[in-house]
């Protein structure tokens, strides 16, 4: 470390990086010759500043301040008082200045001089307005130096780290760094440099780092943690930007935090200690009245005529601030008395989290415009003492009790912004408690947002179980409920006001996909000069999807819908494709109000629209029979197919005839591809029930047998699994609001999309693996089967089972119309192909007669189209639309609202419960009067099956009982 020189204040060195690696080392600028404003915006005028370098905090002392304004030409023949103040670093002049007086001030100034290396030392002269010297940790007396009444010289300060070289053959450049413990730096002066008289300095001085480099004089504005000389770690709660300071960036990003005063706000502090200090001040400041006496109660103008008890109120508020902003104070309580808070809600806040922490029943006594009021609500209960024959029993009287004195009373005047504490009473006498009424569910909510947003579906016990072992306080079971359920709706967003951004969303996610179609449908309003819109129904048809679906040159859609499980009513209605690996893909879906002729036909319009469908397309839908969507589909398609789930139709059957045979027959019927084999079942269907077979008989058999299906979907499917399957994925989306629920969908499908083109990645062949697999199990099944050519590529296919069929290879059809239906070669053509092949080697093999829809590189392709990702919420571009969109009709049920949905007869059946089987749907018949459903235990004796009525509740015997004993008069009873 090189030799430092007096600097003026234009010069610009960074003493924070030269002083990084010696923790004891500091720079002060020293101002002198000036005096103070006045308070608020104190500034130090008419004076002059000075720097001296590398002193060191471990050997300094007051006196060698008194040595350099004894060099600076202060101190002469003439005595006077000298006031020292040094400011804390990033603080201001009101409330930043400490006094430097003693040894107790000495080692507080040490405190910041681990991290911060440039503090400011302020004199005064004559008298001082300040009362730092009151403020500070052991008051000592003033200093009484002579000074003289102007400067007499024009001196240089000089510090030099070689203790024995003469100042004149002090080296510029010294490279090996000082000694903080043994090397001291003594102070020299070189009248020759430059004149100060001024307090300016027009030389252009250097500092030289240990690499050489030069480093322009600057001040450092590093808001460091402060390292005291006992190892004690004090931080610097209520710092602040200042101008004059330069760092880096990076750094003062860090360093200004908005939040630092807030946080010495959230620090509690120990109000005994308070109490000590406030009565130390008292004693030093002057012996004028106490500060337990000021009335706080009152408002004190600024025009009052008595400006002595106006500036003795303000030194009193002042002191009591910086003793609670202290750093070496005890922090134990976040409110004293002057406390300033921006708002009313801010203070409640507060109240709340000390109510909570402490475990006391504050309440709000008096809450208004302009006073708040708390006080403690906890009882004191009385022990006393009850002798009895020589011996002691203590026993709680409970009408002794009283009440806890802890009170807190906040208020402002009309025309003030901030609420200032004007009594706080902090004792208290009562008890702890864990009924702690502000521990409420809007304070646990957001104690547990980061739980509820990992797992929404925490249980409730669970969450109930850590809050209690975390507060230490009782939390009910209902209040733990409400406390998730707010949770969630800060983390998914409130199912009301997300309709108020509804178009933001739609927008950006139609912006960020190109080519994507959606529509909003509102209801019509009487008055369109009204500013509101109502929600009716939107529908979403992604642009990589319409592609992707077009891609996969399969003419198939499942449609179905699934109710939301919100506040308010909603169906969310989907079109499902299946892709060449028989696995579904989400073409479109839409939110309406609910399944109706007029949602399915507005749903259908706008996907035909997307895909390309006119009246006359050939295209097939597979439904559930939903309400609304035959006379849709009949209306907007008539030339499509139309396939009935078969499930739902068994679903259906089994409500009067049950049993397995029901069920084969009717699987027989829908899943035989000869009609001839479909009417065989039909009978044996009459055999076994004839109103049965006429229930059958009326659903058109060309909606639920493949015998009567056409080939143009290459798909024979007869369940609507598909769509069931993406409703089951979504059903966690269904309970969400309106725009967390359209993005889950979004968000499924395109990781579905993701998903499945990894799945491709490891595929081979030129098939999909499910083509695959189904084409290897015919291939198994056409060994045991004979052809005969008959010419143009026809074949006679026989086999065992008396199975016999005709093949065109050419036509690519068989008379069991399974190659037709499915697109791939049934067992009959495969054996047609292998016997072409031997004939003919430019046959190629059984894949390349596939439909192409079950190719590799088709399904490869079909997943190509993306889904892009959108933004969040807060990057979403404003809808230009002037009107705001509102959530639809609330309709409330009676009861309480059903989030499952009802189940079925098939599902209800044989339900098997542990190890035994359920009786659910079985009629039981009552041993006592023969009648079905309901047993003995429950039997009110109804008529018998043969007219007669047997018993009562308490008794079915003929007869009463005869009683004997004894009564409550004179004799026994007897009946």
């Amino acid at each position: 470390m090189g030799t430092w020189k007096i600097r003026a204040k234009m010069e610009e060195i960074d003493v924070q990086s030269c002083y990084g690696g010696h923790p004891t080392v500091f720079s002060i600028r020293l101002h002198h010759g000036g005096h103070f404003t006045s308070f608020p915006g104190r500034k130090y005028v008419k004076g002059k500043e000075d720097y001296v370098d590398l002193l060191d905090i471990d050997k300094f002392s007051i006196h060698d301040i008194d040595d350099m304004m004894e060099e600076l030409g202060h101190i002469g023949e003439q005595l006077s008082t000298l006031y020292y103040h040094f400011q804390r670093p990033l603080g201001d002049l009101d409330f930043g200045l400490f006094a430097l007086a003693s040894d107790d001030d000495v080692r507080h100034l040490a405190t910041f001089v681990g991290q911060h290396k440039l503090i400011d030392v302020y004199t005064e002269h004559g008298e001082t307005k300040l009362h730092t010297y009151s403020m500070s940790p052991n008051p000592c007396k003033v200093r009484i130096v002579e000074i003289h009444e102007a400067p007499i010289c024009s001196k240089r300060l000089l510090l030099n780290w070689h203790e024995n070289v003469e100042p004149d053959k002090a080296s510029p450049e010294i490279d090996t760094p000082p000694n903080p413990v043994t090397d001291t730096p003594p102070l020299t002066v070189e009248p020759d440099e430059c004149n100060i008289n001024d307090g300016s300095n027009n030389g252009e001085d250097e500092c030289h780092s240990n690499d050489g480099s030069n480093i322009n004089d600057g001040s450092n504005n590093g808001d460091d943690e402060c390292n005291s000389n006992d190892g004690s770690n004090n931080t610097d709660e209520d710092e602040s930007e200042d101008g004059d300071f330069l760092v880096d960036e990076d750094n003062a990003l860090d360093d200004v935090d908005v939040d630092m005063k807030d946080f010495h706000m959230n620090v509690d502090t120990d109000v005994e200690w308070i109490g000590n200090l406030t009565d130390e001040i008292n004693e030093e400041v002057s012996d004028e009245e106490d500060i337990e006496v000021v009335d706080n109660e009152c408002y004190v103008s600024d025009s009052e005529s008595d400006e002595g008890i106006q500036s003795q109120r303000k030194k009193t508020i002042k002191a009591i601030r910086r003793a609670h902003e202290n750093e070496n104070a005890l922090v134990s309580d976040p409110f004293y008395l002057c406390q300033t808070f921006t708002s009313a809600e801010e203070f409640k806040k507060r109240v709340k989290l000390h109510a909570i922490e402490t475990r006391r029943e504050l309440d709000f006594e008096k809450n208004d415009a302009n006073r708040v009021r708390v006080t403690c609500k906890g009882s004191i209960p009385t022990l006393g003492k009850i002798g009895t024959s020589g011996t002691s029993q203590q026993q709680v009287n409970a009408s002794e009790e009283s009440k806890c004195p802890w009170v807190l009373y906040i208020s402002k005047w009309k025309n003030d912004k901030e609420w200032s504490v004007k009594t706080y009473v902090n004792e208290h006498k009562c008890l702890q408690t864990r009924k702690v009424k502000q521990c409420d569910y809007k304070y646990l909510a957001n104690q547990i947002l980061q739980q509820v947003e990992a797992n929404p579906n925490v249980p409730i016990k669970a969450l109930r179980d850590e809050l209690q072992r975390k507060f230490k306080v009782d939390i009910s079971k209902m209040k733990t409920f409400r406390a998730r359920d707010a949770a969630l709706k800060i983390v998914r967003g409130d199912y009301g006001s997300q309709y108020a951004i509804l178009r933001d969303y739609l927008l950006e996610v139609q912006t960020r996909n190109p080519d994507t179609t959606i529509r909003l449908d509102v209801e019509t309003e009487s008055d369109p000069g009204v500013e509101t819109r109502t929600f009716k129904r939107v529908y979403v048809c992604i642009g990589a999807l319409k592609k992707g679906f077009a891609a996969g040159k399969r003419d198939f859609l499942g449609l179905d819908g699934a109710f939301m499980k919100g506040p308010y009513p909603g169906q969310i209605l989907t079109a499902v494709a299946l892709d060449g690996n028989n696995g579904i893909y989400p073409v479109a879906y839409a939110v309406v109000e609910a399944e109706t002729f007029d949602s399915w036909s507005w749903f259908l319009s706008n996907l035909g629209d997307d895909l390309g469908l006119a009246s006359n397309s050939n295209f097939t839908f597979i439904t559930d029979r939903q309400k609304g969507v035959l006379p849709a589909i009949a209306k907007l398609f008539p030339c499509a197919e139309n396939r009935f789930c078969l499930r739902h139709i068994h679903e259906n059957m089994k409500l009067k005839w049950k049993g397995k045979q029901f069920k084969d027959i009717l699987w027989q019927c829908a899943t035989t591809c000869n009609v001839i084999e479909f009417h065989k079942g039909m009978e044996e269907m009459r055999k076994l029930n004839q109103d049965c077979h006429a229930w059958l008989k009326s659903i058109p058999a060309h909606h639920w047998a493949r015998s009567h299906f056409t080939g143009r979907s290459h798909c024979d499917a007869l369940l609507n699994n598909l769509c069931e399957s993406l409703n089951s994925r979504l059903a966690d989306g269904r309970d969400a609001p309106i725009i967390t629920c359209l993005e889950f969908i979004r968000e499924y499908i395109m990781k579905k999309i993701v998903t499945v083109e990894k799945a491709i990645q490891k595929s081979t062949g030129p098939l999909t693996p499910t083509a695959t697999k189904t084409l290897e199990k015919i291939k198994s099944e056409a060994e045991d089967y004979q052809t005969v050519f008959c010419g143009n590529g026809k074949y006679q296919v026989s086999g065992p089972w008396q199975d016999q069929c005709a093949v065109d290879v050419g036509q690519q059809i068989c008379s069991c119309k399974k190659w037709e239906l499915t697109g791939i070669p049934c067992k009959h053509a495969i054996a047609a192909i292998w016997d072409m092949r031997k004939n003919n080697r430019e046959v190629g093999i059984p894949e390349t007669f596939v439909h192409p829809c079950y190719w590799l590189s088709t399904w490869k392709e079909m997943y190509t189209f993306k889904i892009d990702p959108i933004n969040g919420k807060n990057m979403w571009v404003k809808s230009p639309c002037p009107t705001t969109l509102l959530p639809p009709k609330h309709r409330v049920t009676i009861g309480r609202p059903k989030k499952k949905r009802r189940q079925s007869a098939f599902e209800k059946d044989d339900l098997i419960k542990g190890t035994t089987v359920s009786r659910a749907l079985k009629s039981v018949t009552c041993t006592k009067c023969k009648n079905s459903g309901h047993n003995s235990r429950t039997c009110k004796g109804q008529k018998s099956t043969d007219g007669g009525r047997v018993g009562g509740r308490g008794g079915h015997g003929l007869g009463k009982a005869t009683v004997k004993g004894k009564g409550k008069g004179k004799g026994k009873a007897k009946t």
